[in-house]
């Protein structure tokens, strides 16, 4: 019996805290809905395999061009203590 006037009470407290009561939800009627367009298809152009270039190797690395002396040279001014 508790149980049930405890139930009651917590229910209470729940609507009382409400602000604002739920609006009426009035139904509207709305047009027959459309079927959607479909976008069209675009065809890509065929390509020309002879057209597209070859790979190149990417695990050589390019020849040094620097001098000697220009190897040496840090490429920036920071010290390294």
């Amino acid at each position: 019996m508790t149980r049930l006037i405890l139930a009651l009470a917590i229910t209470a407290v729940a609507l009382a805290g409400c602000d604002e009561p739920r609006p009426e939800q009035t139904e509207t009627a709305t047009g027959p809905m459309e079927a959607p367009v479909p976008q069209p298809v675009e065809v890509p152009a065929p390509v020309d395999p002879a057209a597209i270039p070859a790979p190149t190797d990417s695990t050589v690395l390019p020849a040094d061009q620097r001098a000697s002396e220009e190897t040496v040279k840090p490429e920036s001014e920071t010290l390294f203590y």
